[in-house]
C-alpha cells in the first residue's frame, strides 16, 4: 500500500474571499425580499382557504334550499323568513368573497429585478455616504470635546479670579468703611473743637470791642447808635456765608464811616477795587 502523504505546513490553503459591503447588503436585501414574498404567499393562502370554506358552505346551503323547494314547493310562501335569511347570508358571503378576491392575490409576484437593483443601489449609496460622513463626524466630535475641555478649564480659572476679586473687594470695602468712619469721627471732633475756638474768640472779641470801642452816638438828638462790633460781625458773617462774593454794601446811615476807615487802616477789612461802597474781610489765610 502506498502511504498517504499528509500536507505540510508549507502547502498553501485555499484563500477565503471576504464578501464586500455591497455584496453583504445585496444578500441582506435578497433575504428580506424572500421573507416578504413568503409572508405574502402565506397570507394569501390563508385568505383563499377561508374563501373556499365559505363557498363550500354557501353551496351546501344552496343544495338544502333546492331540496326543500323540490319537496314542498307548493306549500312554501315567497315571504318565508328562513328563505329570506338564507338569501341574505348568501349575499353577505358573496360580498366577502368579492372583497377578499379584490384585495388579495394568492399568486404573489416577486419584486421585479429592476426594483431590486434600484434598492441595492440606494443601499450602497447610503452606506458610502455614511462611510464618508462618519470620519468627519468623529473628528468634529473630537474637536468639540477638546473645545469643551478648554472652555471648562477657562471657566474654572475665571471662577477662581472672580472669587479672589470678590475677596479683595470685601477687604477694601471694610478698610474704606473703617477708615471713613474713623476719619468722619475725627473730622467731627475737629469741627467741634474749631467751633469751640471760634466761639471763644468771638466772646473775647466782643468783650474787647465792648471795652475799648463802646457804642457811639454822633448826634445826641438822634437815636442812631453805631457800634464797631456790628460792622465787624457783618463782614465776618458775609465771608463765611458767601465766600464767592463776601462784600457787604455800606448803606449810608447804617454804618459809621470812621469805624469803616478804622477797620481798613488796621488791615482787617478792604474795599472793593471798583466800588467804594462795598467792604469785605481780608483773607487772613493768604
Amino acid at each position: 500500500m502506498t502511504p498517504t502523504s499528509t500536507p505540510t505546513s508549507s502547502s498553501k490553503s485555499p484563500s477565503r474571499t471576504t464578501p464586500s459591503l455591497s455584496q453583504q447588503s445585496s444578500a441582506s436585501s435578497s433575504s428580506h425580499d424572500q421573507r416578504r414574498e413568503a409572508s405574502l404567499r402565506e397570507t394569501g393562502e390563508i385568505l383563499r382557504q377561508r374563501c373556499l370554506t365559505k363557498i363550500e358552505k354557501l353551496n351546501e346551503l344552496k343544495d338544502q334550499i333546492a331540496k326543500k323547494q323540490s319537496k314542498d314547493q307548493s306549500g312554501m310562501k315567497t315571504g318565508d323568513p328562513a328563505t329570506e335569511i338564507l338569501k341574505l347570508e348568501e349575499a353577505r358571503l358573496r360580498y366577502d368573497l368579492n372583497l377578499v378576491s379584490s384585495k388579495t392575490d394568492p399568486d404573489v409576484e416577486p419584486l421585479p429585478e429592476l426594483t431590486k437593483i434600484r434598492v441595492q443601489r440606494m443601499v450602497q449609496d447610503s452606506i458610502q455616504d455614511y462611510a464618508v460622513m462618519t470620519p468627519l463626524i468623529r473628528k468634529e466630535l473630537e474637536d468639540t470635546r477638546k473645545d469643551l475641555t478648554a472652555e471648562k478649564l477657562l471657566l474654572k480659572e475665571l471662577n477662581e479670579i472672580n472669587r479672589a476679586l470678590q475677596t479683595r473687594r470685601k477687604e477694601l470695602q471694610q478698610t474704606i468703611e473703617s477708615g471713613t468712619s474713623q476719619e468722619s469721627s475725627q473730622g467731627r471732633q475737629k469741627v467741634q473743637e474749631m467751633k469751640k475756638q471760634v466761639q471763644g474768640l468771638m466772646r473775647e472779641l466782643t468783650g474787647f470791642l465792648t471795652e475799648h470801642h463802646p457804642p457811639y452816638q454822633p448826634d445826641p438828638d438822634s437815636p442812631d447808635v453805631f457800634e464797631l462790633k456790628h460792622i465787624l460781625e457783618d463782614i465776618m458773617n458775609s465771608s463765611v456765608s458767601r465766600p464767592a462774593d463776601p462784600y457787604i454794601v455800606l448803606v449810608p446811615g447804617e454804618y459809621y464811616p470812621p469805624h469803616v476807615e478804622q477797620l481798613i487802616n488796621a488791615g482787617i477789612a478792604v474795599r472793593h477795587p471798583r466800588d467804594a461802597q462795598k467792604l469785605r474781610l481780608i483773607d487772613f489765610y493768604s
